[in-house]
């Protein structure tokens, strides 16, 4: 039999990636498996740092300061569907977070966690959400290998897929490392588990300054307009994600 043609966009031309991602057949059996796990269907978590706190990250969908107008209306279904998610902190979000210290037990809140968890595996137990989006790199030192980079982000996604998550990967508006190597190596991982890419970095990039603040090195993100397009991207992607799972209809483009 002749194999079927890979037509799934090539992870060296990530930039190109659409910003919300589509589900893939893969996917859909990591959520089932998820399911049969006992993950809860109505909760996604995230891994980040500070960048990644409810306060700044899709915490705005918990209160009424909202706007969505007319024409994204449908994503209010959504924001009902995961309710309390949306203010939810994560024991995997943390300022300074990276993708090897979301994987050390010493990184882990005590309070909450057992001695030899990981935030990873703390926050997967303790919360068991059927959806993690993982938002790293930012925290990543200029120079280092980005194919370490990619080694603990494979780790991560791999303990996510196993305790029955779907990983939503993230790309990063900013450029720490110079080359955008980390954008190319989260795409490649994406790619190789057929797990969702949001592909922010694209999102950003009709904004001034990229949605970045010069003010605070290129690393931050600028307020309001950075952060406003992050949540609202984000969102798009959890609505997406919902809507193929649960084969819902697709809203108009």
């Amino acid at each position: 039999p002749t194999p079927t043609a890979d037509t799934r966009p090539d992870p060296a031309r990530w930039s190109e990636w659409p910003v919300i991602p589509t589900l893939s057949a893969t996917a859909r059996q990591i959520y089932e498996y998820g399911q049969a796990q006992g993950m809860h269907a109505q909760r996604f978590s995230s891994v980040g740092d500070c960048q990644s706190e409810p306060n700044v990250f899709m915490g705005i969908y918990a209160t009424d300061r909202y706007w969505l107008g007319d024409q994204y209306q449908y994503l209010q279904e959504t924001i009902d569907y995961f309710g309390d998610s949306f203010d939810h902190q994560s024991a995997a979000v943390r300022d300074g977070l990276s993708a090897p210290t979301a994987l050390s037990p010493m990184w882990a809140d005590k309070t909450l966690c057992q001695s030899d968890e990981s935030p990873v595996a703390c926050e997967l137990r303790l919360y068991q959400p059927a959806f993690v989006f993982i938002n790293l790199g930012t925290n990543w030192k200029a120079g280092a290998s980005a194919a370490r980079y990619e080694q603990y982000l494979r780790q991560i996604v791999d303990q996510v897929i196993r305790a029955g998550a779907l990983p939503i990967l993230s790309t990063k508006a900013d450029n720490v490392e110079g080359d955008h190597s980390l954008n190319r190596a989260t795409a490649q991982v994406a790619h190789d588990y057929d797990v969702p890419l949001w592909n922010f970095w694209l999102a950003a990039q009709s904004l001034e300054n990229g949605g970045l603040d010069p003010e605070r090195d290129n690393i931050y993100l600028s307020f309001p307009d950075g952060w406003d397009r992050r949540n609202f991207t984000a969102l798009q992607s959890l609505d997406a994600i919902r809507r193929a799972l649960f084969n819902l209809p697709q809203p108009a483009p």
